[in-house]
């Protein structure tokens, strides 16, 4: 995901199986957890492009996210 975060706004984040999310080259033990179909909400200040990445420690997972203004 990328491009400009609204002021003041949050993500809405799920994943199909445990994940971890955070900036490039996250990975499990630096990101933050995302528990399997648990969504979370991670606030956005707008400040500056919003860039999140993903990973999971074994095998696959879909991850949604939805942009909330």
């Amino acid at each position: 995901m990328s491009g400009p975060a609204p002021d003041d706004d949050s993500v809405l984040i799920s994943s199909s199986a445990a994940a971890f999310v955070g900036p490039s080259g996250v990975t499990t033990s630096t990101g933050f957890p995302v528990a399997a179909n648990t969504p979370v909400l991670i606030p956005t200040t707008g400040a500056e492009s919003l860039q999140l990445f993903g990973v999971v420690s074994t095998g696959t997972a879909t991850i949604s996210y939805l942009s909330i203004s």
